[in-house]
């Protein structure tokens, strides 16, 4: 269970600067879902997320959340890695014992690493592979809900979908609740199943992915965009079907009925 009662965060209060960046929000989120987190810069997302695991206190309100390992991978996580090796890198959170080095390599091999990473100095890696690293040392933990702040930015086309695929597959075999901030809407219909919008400190969705996309000043993924342009010459996507792969599948059925 994930609840925010009336949370209220200011930053600097009582003086010059202060600032009101989450506004009397309150929200039960669902468990063991992909849920997208979406706004324009500013709008209180960082802020959010700094709460589930204490980063960040209430000014004033409640929270409730019913796990005990929260994994937040930020912005830019490799900014964070501080080890000399991949393997203390990823093992770092993991008390010694028999099996530490089989969790390692788990870890590694679910972000597509294999155990020839396991003594290579992270600080020697491609962008890509330092955000794997730093994804992997947060999944050894196994977290119950996992929060990821713009993971796969800066990073080629291949990268970023390896890295989503390789989320996405943690997330089914040990049933979290993943959080994805994303400025990149097409990974957002892509990868979750509902989506929360905020503006201006306030929540002002929580609801299916493919709503939100129906909202105004909403920027629209590829496939919604595709859906606008069919719509002019007569084909109609259904509203729901956002993911690129369900969009295939569905003009894919449409052309083989036109075919017969």
């Amino acid at each position: 269970m994930i609840k925010f009662e009336n949370v209220t965060h200011i930053y600097n209060m009582g003086t010059c600067y202060e600032k009101k960046a989450l506004d009397d929000i309150t929200i039960n989120l669902a468990e063991n879902e992909m849920i997208g987190l979406i706004g324009k810069s500013g709008s209180g997302k960082s802020t959010f997320i700094q709460h589930f695991n204490g980063l960040l206190k209430p000014t004033s309100g409640k929270i409730s959340i019913d796990a005990k390992k929260i994994g937040l991978v930020f912005q830019y996580p490799e900014h964070q890695i501080f080890e000399m090796t991949v393997e203390n890198e990823v093992g770092f959170a993991v008390k010694d014992s028999n099996d530490k080095t089989k969790k390692i390599l788990e870890a590694l091999n679910a972000v597509g690493l294999s155990e020839t990473y396991l003594h290579k100095n992270p600080f020697e890696l491609s962008g890509g592979e330092k955000r794997k690293v730093a994804i992997a040392s947060i999944l050894i933990m196994q977290p119950e809900i996992l929060i990821l702040d713009e993971p796969t930015v800066g990073l080629d086309a291949e990268t970023q979908k390896n890295i989503l695929q390789y989320i996405k597959k943690m997330h089914e075999r040990l049933k979290m609740t993943t959080i994805i901030i994303s400025h990149d809407m097409d990974v957002i219909a892509e990868f979750t199943q509902k989506t929360i919008v905020m503006d201006s400190g306030k929540i002002i969705f929580y609801g299916r992915t493919s709503d939100a996309f129906n909202l105004p000043n909403i920027n629209l993924p590829m496939t919604k965009k595709l859906a606008k342009l069919l719509h002019t010459e007569k084909i109609d996507i259904p509203s729901d079907i956002i993911s690129f792969e369900d969009t295939v599948k569905f003009l894919a059925e449409k052309i083989k009925e036109k075919s017969n």
